[in-house]
């Protein structure tokens, strides 16, 4: 008894879920005009005339607002005309000269991740939220096996479309971990289902982009390449001591076994605490003087330590990231003492 218990365990089938264009799509959706048109949520959209401190005509603050909007989403058909997220509205706009830019609802779209979170439970009694618009979910006792994991995903992929709106279309990738189905999601995309039972793991991560892997960025990217490591097949290939010599114990055997398909199975419904808390701002004209630097750092430092102090938490590093005129930086700073006052992460930045 104890056997089976164990084996039950350690064979799981996890579903990994993604929204394709999330917010795009959920505009979309709301709004039959954008229907089949190239589309890009931003940070903010265009303000008024009126909200704008600098003199000029409506044009020239028009063209201010586009110079400092970031594409967050893009839309199917915009994302065919080559239109990317973190893109420049302004660069947007040069690529596809009829992208319409709408400014983001983030109730809108708490609402839709509500719903979405609410199907999945129905499947599993452990669902992990990932981000916003997706999420994993332990479909082994429901599904049995991966035929029956097959019925499931297109289950949800119909509820989703009737709870939802047809123009919230998704992706779903099944595999024995988490790391699998996530990089399976990712495989086929938009509206894909991709299945990989554990007989294929190593050879189906081996047909996928380092990059696709979730855990290697594109800076560990580079040090692999650096290393005549540029394909999932060669990280296979390569010994574990010689990625533990390079990047240490623990994330050298991440990516030994990663490459191999190898990662946790287990979906913990519980949601772990924020990592950090920041709040980042693009302001519609360029400030002038320190003063206008300080007041506007003052109220995003008094924004930050409001959210710590609701969620019960304190700081203990801060990190400052700042943009302009073609110059950035960024800097990070270890605390000695903890702190959630507004006031004093002001002084700190």
């Amino acid at each position: 008894m104890n056997t089976n218990q164990g084996r039950n365990k350690a064979n799981r089938i996890i579903l990994h879920i993604d929204f394709n264009s999330f917010f795009a799509s959920i505009e979309q959706q709301a709004n039959p005009f954008l229907r089949g048109k190239a589309i890009a949520v931003a940070g903010k959209g265009y303000q008024s005339i009126n909200d704008i401190q600098p003199q000029g005509t409506r044009k020239q603050v028009k063209h201010m607002r586009l110079q400092r909007t970031v594409v967050t989403t893009a839309s199917k058909e915009a994302k065919a005309l080559g239109v990317k997220t973190a893109m420049s509205s302004v660069e947007a706009k040069q690529i596809c000269p009829e992208l319409i830019i709408i400014p983001g609802d983030p109730q809108k779209y708490s609402e839709i991740t509500s719903r979405f979170l609410k199907i999945l439970n129905q499947f599993s009694e452990s669902v992990e939220q990932f981000s916003t618009d997706e999420a994993f979910a332990d479909i082994t006792t429901a599904a049995r096996d991966y035929l029956g994991a097959t019925f499931i995903a297109e289950r949800i992929r119909w509820e989703i479309r009737k709870t939802c709106g047809a123009s919230c279309t998704v992706s779903i990738g099944i595999a024995p971990n988490k790391l699998a189905a996530k990089l399976a999601c990712e495989s086929t995309k938009p509206s894909g289902l991709t299945i990989v039972q554990p007989n294929k793991l190593k050879q189906f991560v081996q047909t996928q982009p380092l990059q696709a892997i979730c855990g290697i960025s594109p800076r560990i990217d580079q040090r692999l390449q650096k290393l005549g490591i540029t394909s999932t097949a060669a990280l296979q290939k390569t010994p574990l001591h010689i990625l533990i010599k390079e990047f240490k114990t623990h994330y050298g055997l991440f990516l030994f076994n990663a490459a191999r398909g190898i990662g946790s199975n287990h979906v913990s419904s519980i949601k772990p605490l924020p990592k950090s808390v920041g709040h980042s701002y693009t302001f519609p004209f360029n400030l002038q003087t320190f003063q206008e630097i300080r007041t506007n750092l003052l109220a995003l430092c008094d924004r930050i330590a409001a959210r710590m102090r609701k969620k019960g938490l304190i700081g203990t590093c801060l990190s400052i990231y700042a943009r302009g005129q073609g110059l950035s930086t960024g800097t990070i700073r270890r605390l000695k003492t903890p702190l959630n006052d507004g006031l004093e992460v002001y002084e700190h930045a």
